[in-house]
C-alpha cells in the first residue's frame, strides 16, 4: 500500500512523509463512482498529521507534490506542458487523479480522502489514487484503515445502474484494517524522485 517512506527534517525536528496508493479495481462492465479511504493514526500515540494532499483537486491534468521545510505540501502543474493523452504514472515525479479528491485531517490523527467520478463523463474514479501525509515523527508507526466505495454496473433496461454500496470486511470489527510503516531516521535519498522540495 505505501509507495515511499521518507525521513524529513522540519526546521530542526524529524519528521517522515509517506505516500500511499490506494488501488480501486473494478470487474469488467462496472466503475467505482464514489470512494472513501480513512487513515486513523494509533501509536506513537498523540501523533497528529501535519499536512496531507490532495486537499480539493478536480483536474485530470498530471500534477507534481511539492514539499516545503514545515512539512507542508503542496501541488503544481508540471513545468514543462505534457502532451494531452500521455499517460505519466506514479512510478516518476506526476499523479494523475480521474476524479474528484477532497482530503482533510491537517492537525488531528486521521486523515480522510473522498474520491467522486465526474458526473459528465462517468468513466469511475481511475484505478490509483496517490495520498501522501507528512507526521511529525520517525520510528514505527501503526494504525487502521478503513475503505468503502460505490460500485455501478450500466443496467440493460431504461438504462438505470445497479449501484452497490462496498465497505471493506463483513463486521464492524473487521472493518478496520491495521497498517504499520517505518519511518527511517536518515535519508535513503528517494525523497526527490516523489517531491520537490520548495
Amino acid at each position: 500500500m505505501q509507495r515511499a517512506i521518507e525521513p524529513i527534517d522540519l526546521e530542526g525536528t524529524p519528521g517522515g512523509i509517506v505516500q500511499i496508493v490506494c488501488t480501486f479495481q473494478p470487474a469488467q462492465d462496472t466503475r467505482f463512482t464514489s470512494a472513501q479511504f480513512r487513515l486513523r493514526l494509533v501509536s506513537p500515540e498523540g501523533t497528529k498529521i501535519i499536512d496531507l494532499a490532495p486537499r480539493s483537486l478536480d483536474d485530470p491534468n498530471p500534477v507534481e507534490f511539492t514539499l516545503n521545510g514545515k512539512g507542508q505540501l503542496g501541488i503544481k502543474n508540471p513545468a514543462v506542458p505534457l502532451e494531452p493523452g500521455v499517460e505519466v504514472g506514479i512510478s516518476k515525479q506526476y499523479a494523475k487523479y480521474h476524479c474528484k479528491v477532497q482530503g482533510t485531517g491537517e492537525g488531528t490523527s486521521l486523515a480522510r480522502w473522498d474520491f467522486r467520478e465526474n458526473p459528465d463523463r462517468r468513466d469511475g474514479i481511475g484505478p490509483e489514487q496517490v495520498l501522501p501525509l507528512t507526521l511529525p515523527t520517525t520510528g514505527q508507526v501503526t494504525g487502521t484503515v478503513i475503505v468503502s466505495a460505490r460500485l455501478a454496473k450500466p443496467g440493460l433496461q431504461c438504462g438505470l445502474e445497479a449501484i452497490r454500496d462496498l465497505i471493506l470486511g463483513p463486521t464492524p470489527e473487521e472493518r478496520f484494517y491495521p497498517i504499520t510503516f517505518e519511518i527511517p531516521k536518515s535519508s535513503q535519498g528517494k525523497l526527490a524522485k516523489f517531491f520537490r522540495l520548495s
